[in-house]
């Protein structure tokens, strides 16, 4: 006996149902991967209570620092740029997602690793002594280098440094 017009039969039901949560699943997941897709952010450090990921001393300074996210997702946070530099270079390769270091000038602000300026052993005294600071731009590092003193270095001059230990400084 053929179906009547304007009623499904059980079957039909269940099948157009089945495909409306499949439908919704694959909604939920294209959301879930346009959302992944976006440009890693960093999340506040809370000072005082959040440890440095590489050597645990507890942050306090928000002149200083930095964080790295991993391809996983995972946020690692710091409490010194020598810190994150070496944490990047142990970490597996293809691993870390973004490096972003804490804008001295703009204490608590982010910026990408990559673009920073950064002055080694100026006046500024860095939590683990390497006296590294990140500046928004190279130029904004030089403009500070007068006033700070030490050596201008890109992120890969940060990179290639962090391992020699910091003068009087355990590792």
């Amino acid at each position: 006996m053929p179906a009547r017009m304007g009623r499904a039969t059980p079957r039909r039901a269940g099948s157009v149902l089945a495909t409306t949560h499949a439908l919704r699943a694959i909604a939920g997941g294209l959301c879930a991967v346009l959302l992944a897709c976006g440009p890693p952010e960093p999340e506040p450090v809370v000072l005082n209570v959040d440890a440095c990921d590489f050597c645990r001393m507890t942050i306090s300074d928000s002149r200083f620092g930095g964080e790295v996210i991993m391809t996983t997702g995972r946020v690692h946070k710091f409490d010194a740029i020598e810190c994150l530099a070496g944490f990047v270079r142990a970490a597996q390769p293809g691993s870390v997602r973004m490096a972003y270091v804490i804008d001295t000038q703009h204490p608590g602000t982010f910026i990408p690793a990559e673009s920073a300026g950064f002055l080694k052993g100026g006046f500024l005294r860095s939590p683990m002594g390497r006296s590294i600071v990140a500046f928004a731009t190279p130029a904004a590092a030089e403009e500070q280098r007068a006033m700070l003193g030490g050596t201008p270095l890109s992120w890969a001059g940060v990179r290639a440094d962090s391992t020699a230990p910091a003068p009087g400084v355990a590792r």
